[in-house]
């Protein structure tokens, strides 16, 4: 049971209704439908995932969800954004986070055992360019202590342009956050 459980939007305090109601309307905008996708709300319409921590403080929290969402104007391949955040959460021992993106990676294009592969911290054969190079920046990010190797970096830029490159980064940097809290609040995949 997660540390943080999901509380239906009749059991909220005052302060926490409006993060709430901002929350249900990112995840809508981007994952559909409950169970579109994955499931991040419940049988009683309590929010899953990291959105029971970012209620817990909803200031706070609510910045930390909508940081995710602003990432997602960066100019960064969906495939691409995927393959990072699937990265970070093989890192982090994810459960929400690699159930939710699993779901998300496939839907941006890339196949089941390409995904299995990123899962079992293994980069798969196959990707384009762009996935390649995300998987190898990510990787080397989540994993390495010290600067990001020049040869690394300048390969991105030449894959991805100096744009791409920043929102890779800001996007392994926001999803390696996201996963520490998951694992804070022990959130479990349903």
């Amino acid at each position: 049971m997660s540390r943080f459980p999901p509380l239906p939007r009749d059991k909220l305090q005052p302060d926490q209704l409006e993060t709430h109601d901002e929350q249900t309307a990112i995840a809508q905008r981007a994952f559909g439908s409950n169970g579109d996708l994955f499931q991040w709300i419940d049988h009683d319409g309590a929010l899953l995932g990291p959105f029971p921590f970012a209620l817990s403080s909803p200031e706070a929290g609510g910045a930390m969800i909508k940081q995710a969402l602003l990432l997602g104007k960066l100019p960064l391949p969906a495939d691409a954004k995927e393959v990072a955040i699937l990265v970070c959460g093989v890192k982090f021992g994810a459960a929400y986070e690699l159930y939710a993106h699993s779901a998300v990676a496939a839907k941006a294009g890339l196949s089941e055992t390409q995904i299995g592969q990123i899962k079992a911290s293994s980069k798969p054969e196959g990707m384009n360019e762009e996935c390649s190079v995300a998987y190898d920046v990510a990787e080397y990010l989540a994993n390495e202590k010290g600067a990001l190797p020049g040869h690394l970096y300048d390969r991105s830029v030449s894959v991805l342009g100096r744009e791409g490159t920043i929102a890779l980064i800001h996007y392994v940097g926001c999803y390696a956050y996201v996963c520490i809290v998951l694992n804070a609040a022990d959130a479990p995949a349903p």
